[in-house]
């Protein structure tokens, strides 16, 4: 009886501890306290049109139906416009913290991961590209609970709406099948893709433009191009090391690994449209926190510690990436 009443309390604890955190950050996002993003008035605006629009099928934008009407429903509950953005956020910390079981870890470890996140996912998703912060939440429920590689039509469906906040999203659907492929299949399949994305690039942006507009905007803006970024030479290095240590990982980590092997194809392959290769890199990056996540509950003690040394490394040097290097906040 008294270890039950123990287990709630833990379970209690979590949940207390994960709503607080979800309203901290909710509030810091919605009034953009740690800096002003770029895209921050062009959601705000957004919001604005919904509110003054007569129903959700009137609403004309570029912005993805899934997370129009999100908004919709949060401008029906009355809700302003910061406080939108902020509840917004706070579902997609609240979506991540209930995939994790957090009585699981410890408090050292929830410190740790907690500062992989801060540093390299808060400041670019939820205070930046709130879209895909909520495609990076679901993709994140997803795969963190994935124990085989069958395919579960639940799943599946929580993909195609992560898709409808994000259509880069669209992506991690290859992620999803190609799990039944075995290693070498794998990285055979990743191969064609990227000698594919080389020779139709072209072709394809002008296809995907037609069906998605959005990515009108994203071939006007000048980007500057950045063959192998540091942070992301960091991945790969974890990608080459976790390729090695396939059969000691679960089925979430080998997902993992499949999907950051695809981010790198895409990111080899979309040199020449860097605007197109860092949104599709930056979703997928998803998996590094999957990945890492999970390597720091390992059995193994030599997992654990690369697994906190990767996060702590990662961290600092993507916030720097962030903040300093190229400041994505104002």
């Amino acid at each position: 009886m008294n270890e039950e009443i123990l287990e709630w309390s833990k379970v209690a604890v979590c949940i207390a501890f994960l709503a607080a955190l979800a309203v901290i950050l909710g509030l810091v996002a919605g009034n953009q306290y740690l800096g002003v993003s770029r895209d921050y008035q062009n959601y705000l605006e957004f919001f604005e049109l919904v509110r003054s629009g007569d129903g959700l099928l009137d609403i004309e934008t570029r912005f993805e139906f899934g997370f129009a009407a999100l908004v919709y429903w949060l401008v029906r509950l009355g809700l302003g416009n910061v406080a939108i953005y902020g509840v917004i956020c706070a579902i997609c910390v609240m979506i991540k913290g209930f995939a994790i079981r957090m009585s699981e870890l410890s408090i050292g470890l929830i410190a740790i991961l907690l500062f992989f996140y801060l540093s390299r996912y808060f400041i670019l998703f939820e205070m930046t590209v709130l879209r895909a912060s909520v495609a990076f939440a679901i993709i994140f429920f997803v795969f963190w609970r994935k124990r085989d590689f069958d395919f579960h039509l639940d799943e599946f469906v929580l993909l195609l709406i992560a898709v409808g906040f994000h259509y880069s999203a669209v992506v991690v659907l290859a992620v999803y099948f190609l799990g039944r492929l075995k290693p070498s299949g794998v990285i055979l399949l990743v191969l064609l893709i990227f000698l594919f994305g080389v020779l139709a690039k072209d072709l394809l942006f002008v296809e995907f433009q037609a069906i998605f507009p959005v990515l009108s905007s994203y071939q006007e803006l000048d980007a500057r191009a950045t063959t192998l970024p540091i942070p992301f030479m960091l991945d790969i290095v974890l990608v080459v090391v976790a390729v090695y240590l396939w059969d000691e990982s679960d089925v979430a980590m080998k997902y993992s690994v499949i999907g950051l092997l695809l981010s790198i194809a895409i990111h080899f392959s979309m040199l020449e449209l860097p605007i197109i290769a860092a949104r599709f890199r930056e979703l997928l990056s998803v998996f590094v926190l999957i990945y890492i996540a999970r390597a720091s509950l390992s059995a193994s003690p030599w997992m654990r510690g690369m697994a906190i040394g990767f996060a702590l490394l990662s961290g600092v040097l993507n916030f720097y990436a962030m903040t300093v290097y190229d400041p994505l906040l104002l």
